[in-house]
């Protein structure tokens, strides 16, 4: 009698997780990021300072300012954590060109998260989660491709599924759990 409890049990908390993945699926599907569209980003780069001198990019491909940006800090735009499908994520900012992104978590940061600048002839590529050459990188897609935080294979923030011989039953004799020859003990 137990048994066929504990077998309804299971089916009803499968079917409640399986709903819960069906949801968050659509919803990611839907959602959009902002109602406004922005247009291509307009470089304006801040002067240096007294103290930076200026960076030699002979050696960067392409044309600095043209095209790619060329920023020094992380300028200030209208980016937010709100806006965003998943915490904690990665985002690149559009409104720099790509070569900003932010790591969106807790909020403790503040609304645009942790800032971060690629550096100059290197955008960050929302697909790869990484900063790569401006020539490989397409700007315009990065807002759809937000959706990638939901996915723990791309989001390294998230926890990786664990394979299923790390989860196997423990040995009855001794509560341990095997996996790969090595013997964890069960908590």
């Amino acid at each position: 009698m137990c048994g066929e409890m504990g077998k309804a049990v299971l089916r009803a908390l499968t079917g409640a997780l399986l709903c819960g993945l069906v949801s968050d699926a659509a919803y990611l599907q839907q959602y959009d990021p902002y109602e406004t569209h922005y247009e291509q980003a307009i470089i304006r780069p801040k002067p240096l300072r007294e103290h930076e001198k200026p960076q030699d990019l002979r050696n960067v491909p392409g044309t600095p300012g043209v095209d790619f940006p060329i920023y020094h800090s992380v300028p200030d735009t209208s980016f937010s954590c709100d806006h965003v499908p998943v915490r904690p994520g990665m985002y690149a900012n559009v409104e720099t060109g790509c070569q900003a992104y932010h790591v969106c978590h807790d909020g403790r940061e503040g609304q645009q998260g942790a800032s971060f600048l690629c550096t100059n002839g290197t955008l960050f590529d929302q697909a790869k989660f990484a900063c790569d050459w401006w020539y490989n990188v397409d700007c315009s897609k990065a807002i759809t491709l937000y959706k990638l935080n939901a996915d723990p294979y791309h989001n390294p923030f998230i926890p990786k599924p664990k394979p299923e011989e790390e989860v196997a039953p423990a040995h009855p004799s001794h509560g341990l759990r095997p996996s790969h020859g090595i013997y964890y003990r069960k908590i």
